[in-house]
């Protein structure tokens, strides 16, 4: 049985897992999809959902033979450097290509997922994501996510400490400021795009990495907004609730998530606030930070059942 990373060649964490299933005896290839279909070949039978993959270097793998795949990032496709208007025959290219893809990743067969296309759409759409988890009766903090003037200046006011982050995402979380609320700065800024503010929450960071039925959970103390950007944090072991563990099974559930990294907000009351599923989480400098055996784990429940 075959086990793949689709990602970067020159991203750490795939090349960490690529080495680390062929350390362990397991076949693994890396797939960096923007070679196809310039150099990767992709076969499908639409109507019983078999087909093959041909890599590179001219190995053929059948899609029955893929065990699961680590998908650490998307690619996109060979056409999509060349893409021009609207129409053009890179355009129509760019669209086949990825359509052919898209199929493959959402096929129904015993390929096993970490995570599935539609794990990362829900990621991407973090606004569909928080409906989800709230409504699944998950604590999520008061949340606006738009670019109406009013009712951010609203917001604000109920909310004088609150803080703000992009909708899907490439920037980090930051503290609302006077020089924010400004006219022009305000109009500005939100004729480019909307904006996500937050209730901000006392207490402390928990992020939650959820692997299989696997739980490990880390306290993050920091003095930062984002801890992303304190260099002096630090990270203790901490036990995850059993009702928190009940609501990481759900939310996975909810959000077809074999593997994740879930923060939170703990409150001083030590209620948990949902922040988001993330699914594909760096993981490498918490684990030698932690000492948590992240890697490993996810390797383990990867292979389940595979034969060498």
């Amino acid at each position: 049985m075959n086990h793949l990373i689709l990602g970067h060649a020159k991203d750490a964490h795939a090349r960490h897992m690529l080495a680390r299933l062929r350390e362990r005896g397991y076949q693994a290839h890396l797939i960096e999809t923007w070679h196809f279909p310039e150099q990767l070949r992709l076969s499908l039978n639409p109507l019983d959902g078999s087909g093959s993959l041909r890599l590179a270097d001219g190995s053929l793998i059948g899609l029955d033979q893929i065990g699961s795949v680590y998908w650490r990032n998307f690619c996109g496709v060979t056409a999509e450097t060349t893409r021009a208007n609207r129409g053009s025959v890179e355009d129509i290219a760019y669209y086949d290509s990825m359509a052919c893809l898209r199929s493959w990743f959402q096929l129904a067969n015993q390929t096993r997922w970490f995570n599935s296309w539609a794990a990362f759409q829900s990621h991407q759409e973090k606004p569909q994501q928080l409906r989800l988890v709230a409504q699944a009766g998950v604590k999520v903090p008061r949340t606006y996510i738009g670019n109406d003037t009013g009712q951010i200046l609203a917001f604000c006011a109920d909310e004088p400490q609150a803080i703000f982050k992009p909708v899907y995402g490439g920037a980090h979380t930051e503290r609302i400021t006077p020089r924010h609320l400004e006219a022009q700065h305000l109009a500005q800024a939100l004729a480019q795009a909307p904006i996500t503010l937050q209730q901000y929450i006392e207490g402390s960071n928990i992020r939650t990495y959820a692997i299989g039925q696997q739980l490990f959970s880390v306290q993050l103390d920091s003095d930062s907004v984002d801890f992303r950007t304190d260099q002096g944090m630090q990270i203790q072991q901490v036990d995850t609730p059993p009702h928190i563990a009940a609501q990481v099974s759900r939310i996975m559930a909810l959000l077809g998530l074999n593997w994740t990294a879930i923060d939170w907000r703990r409150d001083l009351a030590g209620d948990y606030y949902f922040l988001e599923a993330n699914p594909s989480p760096m993981f490498l400098g918490m684990q030698e930070r932690s000492g948590l055996p992240l890697c490993d784990t996810l390797i383990d429940c990867m292979v389940a059942g595979s034969n060498l």
